[in-house]
């Protein structure tokens, strides 16, 4: 009898990305309402416990080799959220979430699970629950939470993107990623120019990954021979950077708290 016990794996980036999106959420509901509901914002927290113990071993098994159950477990993973579609406002937190899964979807139904698109989707659309989790957890609607959402959305957008590039079997390039962040910067700056006062703190947060983009446009993709150690380095790299962006957000966040009409 063998009693090797065969490991379990887990994404563990997917576990950090919708760990820090709640950690943002809930911060972003105390900071921006007047009323905080602890049970709301406890059922979300298992929500996201839910997701994180099942979906992301469920995204493992769908890139590589899936099952009717993973699918039926992935549909069971996302019931919870059309509870959206009954609340006010619900439609508009889900619709960029249901985008992105369609196309993770697509991807893998036609093999490409592994690709760099159903990657770079897989990641924004564990990102994009921040606007549906501040909204089921009672958050009201205010320019800042649109603000917020699109510079965390686009930030992961640009960072898998990135990683994605630098890999020597992918053919999309590292200035991709630079693309993508620049053309996030237009939509950041019409919501902040159009729905908020242009104080440039709100600019702060997007220095660091905008430096980190003009540097990609010039760097190489990585040598086959080092792909596994400068990825892990790049991966606790990003996590470092999320990190910072999330302590960003906060701050502001925190300055704004007296100013913002809360409700």
């Amino acid at each position: 009898m063998n009693s090797t016990r065969r490991v379990r794996h887990m994404d563990s980036g997917a576990v950090s990305v919708l760990a820090t999106t709640y950690v943002l959420s809930l911060i972003s509901l105390i900071m921006l309402n007047v009323s905080f509901n602890p049970l709301k914002a406890t059922l979300v927290f298992m929500l996201m416990l839910f997701n994180a113990l099942s979906l992301t071993k469920v995204h493992l098994r769908l890139i590589s080799r899936p099952r009717p159950l993973d699918y039926a477990l992935l549909i069971i993973n996302l019931l919870p959220y059309s509870y959206l579609l009954y609340i006010k406002y619900g439609l508009l937190g889900v619709t960029p979430s249901i985008g992105l899964l369609l196309i993770f979807v697509i991807e893998t139904l036609r093999g490409k699970g592994r690709g760099a698109v159903a990657n770079v989707a897989g990641t924004v659309l564990m990102a994009s629950v921040y606007l549906p989790w501040y909204i089921m957890m009672g958050g009201s609607l205010h320019p800042v939470v649109f603000y917020i959402d699109i510079v965390w959305l686009t930030y992961h957008a640009f960072s898998s993107t990135y990683v994605e590039g630098k890999l020597p079997f992918r053919l999309i390039k590292p200035w991709v990623s630079s693309l993508v962040w620049f053309t996030s910067l237009v939509l950041v700056t019409y919501v902040v120019i159009g729905y908020l006062d242009t104080s440039v703190y709100y600019f702060i947060p997007l220095i660091e990954p905008t430096i980190r983009a003009i540097h990609a446009l010039w760097e190489d993709k990585l040598n086959p021979n080092e792909v596994r150690l400068r990825i892990r380095r790049i991966g606790w790299g990003g996590l470092a950077e999320s990190l910072l962006l999330l302590l960003l957000l906060v701050l502001i966040l925190l300055q704004l708290k007296a100013l913002l009409p809360l409700g």
